[in-house]
């Protein structure tokens, strides 16, 4: 179903939205799939500099004008909870007592709360508070940095594990390779970056899943194994590993097969993607 601004077939996007178990009224998801759209092509079109000012009004904007969002209605769901749990189990064997965590786009910072008691310290980066769940009395070691998406404001080599899930797509394809290049300063030599995006093979990820067959929202760009492997190496990375089921295997695996699948078609691809059960995201371990 190709988007259209000026015709819609409600009762299709109805039938599409709930077999993804969406209850949003359909009008609230088309007026979030138009803003995004409107979003994704401003930051395209932007500069750098204007892209400083402009991720945190976006996702500001984003929060405010559409409380039925699922990054905000989902915070205390079950299947949050248990995602973090599941994360925070392939996170936990990289950590020590004397880790300092960092998590790049923490969102609500369940995450980070939940691995403070593991670690010496975290930070959590994020361009935008809206999404921000109170911070638990008992967690001490734990800084919230508002940051504006480029320079992290953090030491160089002051990291050992740095975090960040379902953030990288969210960034103009210049400033991914900015972004790795930050988050290398920033680790001590050995550290890890743990870096989980969607993947493209399974895609689009983001609202325009109900619309097209490529993400136009604010996902501008999603990645396959190989495509982020490129710019981690580019970035100073020289130990890449695919994390997969909690267990690391070299990433170039992950590329030959996906080599084996790119020229199937699309639908094809995504099926065949999809019933393999590792394509749903690229989760990449960079050590430095």
């Amino acid at each position: 179903m190709e988007a259209n601004k000026f015709s819609w077939d409600y009762a299709q996007l109805e039938r599409i939205l709930r077999a993804y178990g969406d209850t949003r009224p359909v009008e609230s998801v088309i007026a979030q799939y138009e803003y995004e759209r409107e979003m994704a092509r401003r930051l395209l079109q932007a500069s750098r500099e204007e892209r400083q000012a402009l991720y945190k009004e976006v996702y500001n904007n984003l929060y405010q004008n559409f409380p039925e969002h699922p990054g905000l209605t989902n915070r205390h769901s079950p299947q949050r909870k248990q995602k973090i749990r599941r994360l925070v189990e392939h996170i936990q064997p990289f950590l020590s007592p004397e880790s300092v965590f960092v998590e790049i786009g923490s969102g609500d910072c369940l995450l980070a709360y939940e691995v403070a008691p593991m670690v010496k310290r975290v930070y959590a980066l994020e361009v935008s508070s809206e999404k921000v769940a109170p911070q638990p009395p008992e967690v001490r070691n734990f800084t919230l940095v508002l940051f504006d998406g480029f320079e992290i404001p953090l030491d160089n080599s002051s990291v050992t594990v740095a975090f960040s899930d379902q953030v990288l797509e969210h960034l103009h394809p210049e400033d991914a390779l900015e972004h790795l290049r930050e988050v290398y300063r920033t680790l001590t030599q050995g550290g890890y970056y743990i870096c989980r995006v969607p993947h493209r093979f399974t895609g689009p990820h983001d609202i325009s899943k109900y619309f097209t067959e490529q993400a136009s929202g604010l996902h501008i760009k999603e990645y396959t194994y190989y495509e982020l492997a490129v710019l981690f190496r580019k970035a100073g990375f020289s130990r890449l590993n695919a994390l997969i089921k909690g267990r690391c295997v070299p990433a170039r695996w992950m590329g030959a097969l996906e080599r084996l699948l790119a020229p199937l078609p699309h639908r094809v691809r995504k099926r065949v993607a999809e019933r393999l059960r590792v394509f749903r995201t690229v989760a990449l371990v960079g050590q430095k």
